[in-house]
């Protein structure tokens, strides 16, 4: 018998990230599970007020506010948020005046009759779980962590579900160790990025990679240099141009790709820039599809000396670690990405700044240093082999889920096949 698999995430939260992470995490439960229909559910479409919350964040991240003034709005969000969502949210059995704010919830079970729905955030995982019960539903509920960072917001913070999947066992042990999660609920197993295409990608596959409007084929010039720097403006402003300015003008000879993400002008303007102080490798984009971004990594990977500049976004800095790229991130201000940065230096692959003036100084002095990128290029290249193993972590998520599904005990020891109770 076919098994209903509903994998429930964000569209509006994160900047489309929390949606390609469910995608992504569908795509490789479907392909490794017997006998089950995986579906990805958008979870404004069950919970308006999920888009509402997420509309005020794009308008916060949008502003392109200093650092702090970032974080202390998000958290404002998150509270506000927080006060009006049901206080007995996570109470059983589910109080009546609750259960009548999660009827929408509750239509969209009651009508799908799911046997497993995985939620990518947290306060995700809580509704669902409430919702399943007012429907008289036995589905369980596993909590899929697509950031740990989240973990620091008690609005995703959910103890008492029975399965929480994270990516590390830093994530863990912080649970278990602050929050008194059980450890038997609690499995680390790795991090998927969209692995069929970077698979693709760093195994040198010629062309684009599912991109849609791909890039062609790269510049020759962009490839006759060891030294290669990608600069990643996603909502930035015009701190990245000025940092292009400055790398240009302190290493001429240094290969230079330069992304506005949704910013036309500010490409153009990079691009005449670079013209003008007539850089000889060089490439503007205001847009890159995954499967051509994914290339622009395995780019940087094939350099001596390659650097990845941008703000401290985990999907984005996880992705560049797993290409062995080095990294130095501006801070963004969002709560859940504080540990970014401190992430990259504990490991020796990279540095988080709180200015982008900062930052510069620092790539300036490693992109002129013929010893700093290659010994962090190699630092991080021995990281992502163990920390971010593909096959290991499609192995270990695919065994968790179908555990949950299947009644059996959880896999969280690193001897695999050796379980753990969930009780």
């Amino acid at each position: 018998m076919t098994r209903s698999v509903q994998v429930i995430s964000m569209r509006t939260w994160g900047e489309l990230g929390n949606l390609l992470a469910g995608r992504t995490l569908a795509a490789t439960l479907a392909a490794g599970l017997e006998k089950a229909d995986v579906t990805v559910v958008e979870a404004e479409t069950i919970f308006p007020q999920f888009a509402e919350a997420g509309a005020a964040i794009r308008e916060l991240v949008a502003a392109r506010l200093p650092a702090d003034e970032v974080r202390a709005g998000y958290l404002r969000l998150m509270a506000d948020f927080t006060g009006r969502l049901p206080a007995d949210l996570d109470d059983d059995p589910v109080p009546a005046a609750t259960a009548e704010r999660l009827a929408p919830v509750v239509e969209h079970f009651t009508r799908t009759k799911p046997d497993l729905v995985i939620g990518t955030k947290g306060v995700i995982s809580r509704l669902s779980h409430a919702a399943l019960r007012v429907a008289d539903l036995t589905a369980p509920v596993v909590n899929y962590v697509t950031n740990e960072g989240l973990l620091r917001l008690p609005v995703h913070r959910a103890p008492h579900l029975p399965v929480h999947l994270v990516q590390f066992d830093r994530a863990r042990d912080y649970l278990i160790r602050e929050h008194g999660y059980r450890p038997g609920r609690v499995v680390p197993v790795g991090r998927l990025l969209a692995q069929a295409q970077a698979a693709q990608v760093f195994e040198g596959a010629a062309g684009a990679v599912d991109s849609g409007d791909a890039v062609g084929a790269l510049d020759p010039a962009l490839t006759a240099t060891s030294t290669r720097i990608l600069i990643l403006s996603n909502r930035g402003g015009r701190e990245y141009l000025a940092a292009l300015e400055r790398i240009a003008r302190a290493h001429p000879d240094a290969a230079l790709v330069f992304v506005a993400y949704d910013n036309p002008a500010l490409a153009a303007e990079a691009a005449e820039l670079l013209i003008e102080l007539k850089v000889p490798a060089w490439q503007t984009f205001d847009r890159l599809a995954q499967g051509d971004y994914l290339r622009y990594l395995s780019w940087l990977n094939a350099a001596d000396a390659p650097l990845f500049i941008s703000k401290t976004g985990p999907n984005s800095m996880l992705e560049g670690l797993y290409f062995g790229i080095p990294q130095l991130l501006v801070r963004s201000g969002l709560p859940m990405e504080e540990w970014v940065g401190p992430f990259l230096a504990e490991h020796g692959v990279g540095q988080g700044f709180d200015r982008m003036e900062e930052l510069v100084e620092v790539a300036v002095r490693w992109v002129g240093d013929p010893d700093e990128l290659p010994r962090r290029r190699s630092r991080a290249a021995a990281l992502a082999r163990t920390l971010l193993d593909p096959d290991r972590a499609r192995r270990r998520t695919v065994a968790a889920v179908a555990a949950v599904l299947d009644g059996a005990p959880l896999p969280i020891d690193e001897k695999e096949g050796e379980p753990c109770s969930p009780e």
